[in-house]
């Protein structure tokens, strides 16, 4: 026996059902990897090699919150995504960051695209202190994606001053 409703109950059921939150719809698959190109200069480089010190890059997700999750913003009012560090060697080149320690769930509690701040500097084995003053990324994952962004590293006591990328 087929459950008879009326016609009121039937259209709140089909329109329950159809309800779709497109306004926190998320593509959970985006690809949030790049690439960056670290240069020296002459005397970091120098630097670097003598003390055989190496590179460390760090790089920091994370989006403007939907209303919805307000919950889960820092102190900063964003919503921290997550956290990816690579350790090489002092020398100049390229380096991938995978993006691949992101849960895709976080995404799922920002509005529009995710961003990174990425910094680089000494990876402290010879010395308790960075060394490094390095130009530095902070924005849409989306603006840097298609080629790879240069940095440039200095000494500190360079006094030369860093660049804002993209």
């Amino acid at each position: 026996m087929i459950p008879r409703f009326k016609t009121s109950h039937f259209l709140l059921i089909v329109s329950a059902l159809t309800f779709i939150p497109v306004a926190f719809a998320v593509d959970t698959n985006e690809n949030l990897g790049f690439d960056i190109k670290i240069s020296l200069s002459k005397k970091a480089a120098a630097k670097l090699q003598s003390t055989n010190m190496g590179i460390t890059v760090m790089a920091a997700y994370y989006g403007n919150p939907l209303k919805s999750a307000r919950r889960h913003v820092n102190e900063m009012g964003m919503v921290d995504l997550g956290y990816e560090n690579i350790n090489r060697s002092g020398n100049p080149g390229l380096v991938h960051v995978t993006g691949n320690t992101i849960a895709a769930e976080r995404l799922e509690w920002i509005q529009g695209s995710a961003k990174v701040n990425v910094n680089i500097l000494s990876s402290r084995k010879g010395d308790e202190n960075n060394i490094l003053n390095c130009d530095f990324i902070d924005g849409d994952v989306a603006a840097i994606k298609e080629s790879p962004v240069e940095l440039h590293c200095s000494l500190i006591e360079e006094d030369i001053e860093n660049k804002h990328k993209p």
